[in-house]
């Protein structure tokens, strides 16, 4: 079985090591790829859109997607810390494989999120993260060997780990991403402003309007209006941090019909105004501190 798994996972061709204060961030470049949060917080972005929020310990495997998926883009950002609270490092291993759409990871999810706690149950996954740390801690050519050699059964550990794990969302991460949610998701991210429903976006992934929702729900643990909300709001953020558009253009591009609901529901979902997370993100060179939503815009 340990010489089938062998020759199911993809080889090992890089892996490197990032830390420095945040705010920073990297892009995760062609998967399949593996990350390891060692210290600070970060958020996966997949195609520009914050997806997935990580903390210290988690592990995230990024693959292909069931084959014929459209490909993904996903790069991930350190969170700063909040308002008075003194600098921390954020620390990022990153290891990077061959694409192998037939062997190991053909099944997966497209996002394979292992956190901490279960990180640290497996004994042997939380072993190979930590000699893979104390390998990249010294840079030398001895060293990044020591490191590659590594690659591998990293992976085969996160995958048993996967395996192994019991909880539902794991397990909902062990089949293929579902196609139908997929397209719905690919809508919504190409016209956050479009005035969408439950009974459109159903219409467009070709399923019934509880069977949608059911789906959405199971794959991504939101419902499928919230998640609508989540989008347009880190976009406006991204907005306000990087420019110096009004508030009422801003508003017409994330779907408000007027600057004063864009504000009330930016407020209701950051805990300040969109003016006053404006200066804060410049001031402190955080744009992307977004906490998870209170409710729907």
């Amino acid at each position: 079985m340990a010489d089938e798994m062998e020759r199911q996972l993809p080889r090992g061709m890089a892996v490197s090591r990032r830390h420095g204060a945040p705010p920073w961030g990297v892009e995760a470049g062609e998967p399949p790829s593996l990350h390891v949060v060692v210290q600070g917080s970060f958020h996966l972005a997949q195609d520009g859109a914050r997806f997935l929020e990580l903390e210290p310990g988690d592990v995230v495997l990024l693959g292909t997607g069931p084959r014929g998926a459209a490909p993904r883009e996903h790069s991930l950002r350190c969170v700063a810390p909040p308002p008075g609270a003194a600098p921390a490092p954020a620390e990022l291993l990153s290891a990077t494989y061959a694409a192998a759409p037939d062997g190991a990871l053909a099944a997966l999810a497209p996002v394979v999120h292992l956190p901490a706690g279960e990180v640290r149950r497996a004994q042997g996954l939380s072993a190979v993260v930590s000699l893979l740390r104390a390998a990249l801690a010294e840079p030398s050519a001895e060293q990044e060997r020591l490191a590659r050699s590594l690659l591998e059964p990293l992976l085969a550990y996160t995958l048993h780990c996967h395996g192994s794990a019991g909880d539902r969302r794991v397990a909902r991460a062990a089949r293929a991403f579902d196609r139908r949610v997929a397209r719905a998701l690919q809508l919504i991210q190409e016209k956050p402003a479009a005035r969408w429903t439950i009974e459109a976006l159903a219409r467009a992934a070709g399923l019934s309007r509880a069977a949608f929702a059911r789906r959405f729900l199971a794959e991504l643990g939101v419902p499928p209006l919230r998640y609508v909300a989540e989008l347009r709001m880190q976009r406006a953020a991204e907005l306000l941090a990087e420019g110096d558009r009004s508030l009422a253009s801003i508003a017409a591009e994330v779907g408000y019909d007027s600057e004063f609901a864009f504000s009330r529901a930016f407020k209701r979902h950051t805990g300040e105004a969109p003016g006053a997370f404006r200066r804060r993100s410049r001031s402190q060179g955080a744009p992307l501190r977004m906490p998870p939503i209170r409710a729907a815009a």
